[in-house]
Order: C-alpha cells, then structure tokens, then sequence
C-alpha cells in the first residue's frame, strides 16, 4: 500500500506588493509529498525556493491556491492556529542551526516541548533520547560555543525532532559546513528517513540534492520534476532551446575581440 500523502500545494502562487504593481514570485506550483520520503528542493539563489519553504513551513502564506498539510487546510488558518502547526506538524533545521546561545544543548532541544505545554520530566526525558539517537549523549550540558558547526546541527536536528513532527523541513542544512561534516549530517537524514521520518530539504547544491530519493527543481518561480527540468533545461538552468543562441553570440563576441 501506497503510503499516505502529507502535503498538497495546488496551483499556488505568491506576490508581494511593490509600489503600485506586483512581484509574482511563484506561479502556480503543485507539488505533493508522501510519507516516509526524502525529497529534495533545488534551485539556484532568486528561484523562489526561499519563498516556497516559507510557505511549506507555514511561515508565511500563500496568494492564492491551495494547502493541505497532515489533512489540515492551511490557508483557512489563522496566525495562533499557524503557529501550533510550525511547533507540532513540523520540525525546523535552518542552515546556521539556530540554536540559543546562552542555553545547553538539553536545553536547545527542550525549548519546542515548552511551547507544546509537555510536562518538565517527559520534556528532560525525550530531548535526551533525541540527543543519543544524534551522538550527542556525553554533550547535553554543553553551550553552542563550546559545539563544533557539525555538532550545532545535530543539536539543530534533535530539537527538530523533538515533537513528533509530520515533517522535517531543512533550509540548506549542510551550508554552514565543511564538506566532510555535511555529508556526516546527510548521512543522519538518511538514517532518520530510513527510520521513518518524512523530510523535505531545500538546497542550491545538485551534490546534497541527490542524496534524497526524489528531486525537484525550482527555477524562476516553477515548479519541476527531474523529468521535466531535464528535457527544458541543462544543469546551468539554461533552456536547451537557448543553446544555441547563446553559443552564437559566444562566437561573436570572440569574433570581434
């Protein structure tokens, strides 16, 4: 059996008011994602996908269209209704791990459970089963600044973890790192998703982006599947049909050098 499908988006579009006119920054995006996958975002800086994971992660919302997430209708809420989504449905990994500075990374992981009202022992109790699962059981009593950039994100993950959230959505998770620590942080995506977790990762990086199981492209505000941006684009984000165009001028230009 197919499993179940986690987030619809229909035909969503997003403008933002500037002066008198609009800046439409996506256009009609459908994309679905089920359970238990591991689906990735890609696109260069300006492609919009910035804005999508701001409204995939209820952070703002959308022009028009439609999203339901976890059998929820999104856009019928308000800004509290909202805000109990962002802290139960899902779980937050940015690319430079904001973590708070004065708190232990126990602490750090605890904070969401706070918010959900879960009580003080169940709250100690699962931020430390978290910490473990990420390799951090002998640091719970550490600072970030005390943490190298590997170990923030890892702290990062467990606090996203921390709620039980439907989803998993990562902004660029590896940015931060060195290269032999982001593929250390990918490999937990893949052992999380493996486990069951749904994740969703926005990333700029083809390399990253292939370590999940699906990819999507985003470029210029649109929505592609692999299939698709394959038989429009090449991996510069150049349409095929401009190729040639663009090599002529390429000759030109050297011709009159």
């Amino acid at each position: 059996m197919a499993n179940k499908v986690l987030l619809s988006m229909r035909a969503i579009n997003k403008s933002y008011p500037m002066g008198d006119n609009y800046l439409q920054v996506l256009f009609d995006v459908n994309f679905e994602v089920r359970q238990k996958e591991f689906v990735s975002i890609l696109g260069p800086s300006g492609s919009g996908k910035s804005t999508l994971m701001n409204i995939i992660g209820c952070l703002d919302t959308a022009t028009s269209g439609s999203y339901v997430l976890n059998g929820r209708d999104i856009g019928s809420m308000r800004d509290r209704q909202l805000a109990k989504v962002r802290n139960s449905d899902i779980g937050f990994v940015f690319q430079q791990f904001q973590l708070l500075p004065r708190m232990t990374a126990l602490d750090n992981v605890v904070l969401p459970l706070i918010y959900a009202k879960v009580p003080a022992r169940e709250r100690k109790a699962r931020a430390m089963v978290l910490l473990n699962k990420v390799g951090l059981g002998d640091k719970v009593m550490n600072k970030p600044k005390q943490l190298s950039g590997g170990q923030q994100q890892r702290v990062a993950i467990a606090r996203a973890m921390v709620t039980d959230p439907a989803i998993i959505l990562a902004d660029e998770p590896t940015g931060a790192l060195d290269q032999k620590t982001g593929a250390q942080i990918m490999d937990l995506f893949e052992q999380l998703n493996r486990e069951g977790k749904t994740i969703i990762m926005i990333t700029h990086d083809p390399k990253i982006a292939r370590r999940a199981q699906r990819i999507v492209h985003i470029l210029d505000g649109r929505l592609y599947s692999a299939e698709e941006y394959n038989a429009i684009y090449d991996e510069d984000g150049i349409k095929w049909e401009d190729k040639s165009t663009i090599r002529t001028r390429k000759l030109r230009r050297q011709g009159n050098a």
